[in-house]
């Protein structure tokens, strides 16, 4: 369990130092995030939350709440969360941090929304800067901090759905420009629009936007997939940021789209874009192209090895941010072009200036990958076999790829690997695995299984070789825990913590409904339930079911309805069958989670929920967790799938609830229990081999001297 980028905890015998965060975020680029106050009326005064901060010791923390001037909490130990009866609609809060009961911050003074949930109102891409007559949605959200104040900006891809609509390339047809706007939450203010432009085409697949600080100066950048025409948060050509001479000889009147729609030629670009501006920075070539080379075009016939004959599989894009360094090092932006067939995967740096290479991986066949560094070195390496021992699967990541991926360090070397579904890249370039189960729709990195060291994938899988189905398997080494092949391609599956009784996770599919263990791999309930989001809503330590715009609670073997976003707003989810929102974010107030979704009132207006149900649970803001941040980047990536964190949530709150603290000579509990340290980390079972400190067993606390 999170063995990733973790500071060292070091327990005191008796109550512990508390761990800065969890899964560490190295501290050179751990967001510095304010406390994120917020006040929301509740029908019976306003509820008010407020941040605990990964670099804060949650034993030692307290807070003060003000209302007005006036102080109406003190000292809160427990949720950070208070709900103020007496409060108004001009109430004015703010939350004073304490520790060793001395005052070390004072919040910024805010006042409720004036209704529950947050309307953040959009520009509408018009169609004379678009180039074309469509309509468009909102779709794809991510957050980051752009302009370096503490609070999280939205990216907004607007999605074309008049008569240009937004279209798999399964399906011929044009597509309007994709458009990415973003907003300040606090004001609603737009800060810049860029226009990608007719090149590239508008769907799932294709615009996998990062949003991320890649060079440590405390401001998120955005990293996507350009071409010629398309334009920058100022209005320029994004190839006038290129040092390349060819890309700023580029054609940016020329339009690539065939008679069917598809952009099958052309030159691709990466650019990196001011965060705060929309200013594109630097220009390169995308690697690979369509060909499989780096610049130029090319034509149909070079684009059958993808897995088809029109181009379709060569545009399949997916993408998010990885330290693949190590603590010290900046993060990298991560691109990954192919997953039916052929496989590319290529990391690239940000030094603040210049787009450089890490690496480029190549899974060219079911057997062969190769690897060019920085300099352009290029190894070769053949692989007979895959940890699935299935003689039928690829042994690469050749046919091994998801609809969406994955990331965090998942072999415990301190840098993150990218969990591609059947198959995983290690922090070098270099292939960690391969099962062997072939490609798949969806897919779920976390700590399934709390009682095994490490992180677990549940995958449902869509081919027929080896047989579609299901698998649990092993995020480091890719060993199968559990599995079972279907009849038919299995496209959606779900993995969350929503069973109170049952330890650790379970998993269902859409061709599999039977909640199952993710310890024993056993049915724990027959109970259908939705196979699309989780959230954290309610304040208990389980998940909730998300699906579409409805927030349900599994309780008793049955559902029960927390809340419909759809009566408020008309809110509505985004991606068609997919149902998903347009962000799932833990982005202020406490550790719940926000849920974001447009309205269909005008479709241009974002939907912002957050709970106002209490919790005593005492959790750090989820962001600060690096699996969870890693998620944001990668969650509107393609087929949109729910972020997890790196730990188990349930032991992890127990190590900082009012719980006495029981002595301990012998073993307790069984020779068999597994043991966790406070910051949630599985340390095995030996009691003996255990230094002096605090350890959580099965819920409560015991201390070895």
């Amino acid at each position: 369990m999170f063995r990733n980028l973790m500071t060292t905890l070091v327990c005191a015998v008796a109550f512990g130092t508390a761990c800065a965060q969890s899964p560490f975020t190295p501290t050179t680029q751990m967001e510095m995030l304010t406390r994120g106050v917020v006040a929301v009326p509740n029908g019976s005064g306003n509820f008010v939350s407020w941040r605990l901060l990964g670099t804060d010791n949650p034993q030692t923390t307290t807070f003060n709440l003000y209302r007005d001037g006036s102080l109406i909490a003190q000292h809160l130990k427990g949720g950070t969360c208070f709900e103020d009866a007496e409060g108004t609609a001009t109430s004015r809060y703010r939350v004073e941090t304490l520790v060793d009961n001395q005052v070390t911050e004072t919040s910024a003074e805010i006042t409720p929304w004036p209704a529950p949930y947050l309307q953040l109102h959009l520009q509408k891409p018009d169609p004379s800067v678009t180039n074309n007559d469509s309509k468009y949605t909102p779709n794809d959200c991510s957050a980051a901090d752009v302009d370096g104040d503490g609070e999280y900006e939205l990216i907004v891809k607007w999605d074309p759905c008049g008569s240009m609509p937004s279209q798999d390339n399964s399906k011929p047809g044009k597509t309007g420009n994709v458009i990415l706007d973003c907003y300040k939450i606090s004001t609603g203010n737009r800060l810049w629009s860029i226009n990608l432009g007719p090149n590239i085409r508008a769907g799932a697949h294709y615009t996998q936007f990062l949003a991320y600080d890649f060079d440590g100066d405390g401001k998120a950048e955005i990293v996507c997939k350009t071409a010629p025409w398309s334009k920058d948060g100022q209005g320029h050509f994004v190839s006038a940021a290129a040092d390349d001479a060819t890309i700023k000889a580029v054609n940016n009147s020329k339009s690539y789209r065939n008679s069917k729609g598809y952009v099958l030629d052309g030159p691709e670009f990466l650019t990196i874009f001011n965060g705060e501006t929309g200013a594109a920075i630097h220009t390169i070539y995308y690697n690979p192209n369509r060909g499989g080379t780096v610049g130029g075009s090319v034509s149909g016939s070079d684009k059958s090895f993808w897995g088809d004959n029109y181009g379709g599989r060569c545009d399949r894009f997916l993408a998010t941010v990885a330290y693949l360094g190590g603590a010290n090092a900046r993060p990298s932006a991560v691109m990954v072009r192919g997953y039916y067939t052929r496989c590319y995967v290529w990391a690239v740096d940000f030094d603040g200036q210049k787009l450089s290479t890490r690496w480029l991986h190549a899974s060219v066949s079911k057997n062969k990958v190769e690897v060019t560094d920085a300099n352009g070195n290029k190894t070769s390496r053949n692989y007979t076999t895959n940890t699935g021992n299935l003689s039928a699967g690829s042994c690469t990541a050749y046919g091994n790829g998801n609809h969406n991926l994955s990331c965090a360090d998942v072999d415990g070397d301190g840098k993150d690997e990218i969990i591609m579904g059947s198959s995983a890249i290690d922090d070098d370039g270099q292939l960690l695995y391969a099962t062997g189960m072939g490609h798949g729709d969806a897919m779920h990195l976390g700590d399934l299984d709390p009682g095994r060291p490490g992180l677990e994938v549940f995958e449902v899988h869509e081919e027929k070789t080896p047989g579609y189905g299901w698998d649990l398997h092993d995020a480091a080494t890719g060993e199968i825990l559990y599995s079972a092949r279907g009849a038919s391609d299995n496209g959606r599956g779900l993995a969350a913590d929503i069973v109170a009784s049952n330890e650790g996770y379970e998993f269902w599919s859409s061709n599999d409904r039977e909640l199952r263990s993710a310890i024993t791999g056993d049915v724990v309930s027959t109970k259908h339930v939705s196979v699309n989001f989780r959230i954290y809503w309610d304040g208990d330590l389980q998940d909730e079911l998300l699906d579409g715009t409805s927030v349900s609670k599994f309780r008793d073997n049955s559902l029960t309805s927390l809340v419909d976003f759809a009566s408020t707003g008309k809110t509505q989810s985004c991606n068609s069958t997919k149902k998903t929102p347009c962000l799932v974010a833990d982005l202020f107030g406490d550790w719940r989670e926000e849920y974001v979704g447009w309205s269909g009132t005008d479709s241009c207006t974002l939907n912002i929920f957050t709970t106002t149900l209490p919790t005593d649970y005492r959790i750090p803001t989820l962001m600060h967790d690096h699996t969870y941040r890693m998620a944001i980047t990668w969650q509107q990536s393609a087929y949109n799938q729910p972020p997890h964190l790196g730990y188990y949530l349930p032991y992890y709150a127990a190590s900082f609830t009012p719980d006495a603290i029981r002595e301990a000579t012998v073993q307790p509990i069984g020779a068999s229990s597994s043991y966790f340290d406070l910051a949630g980390r599985n340390v095995g079972t030996d009691w003996n081999r255990l230094a002096s400190g605090v350890y959580i067993i099965k819920g409560k606390k015991y201390v070895k001297r």
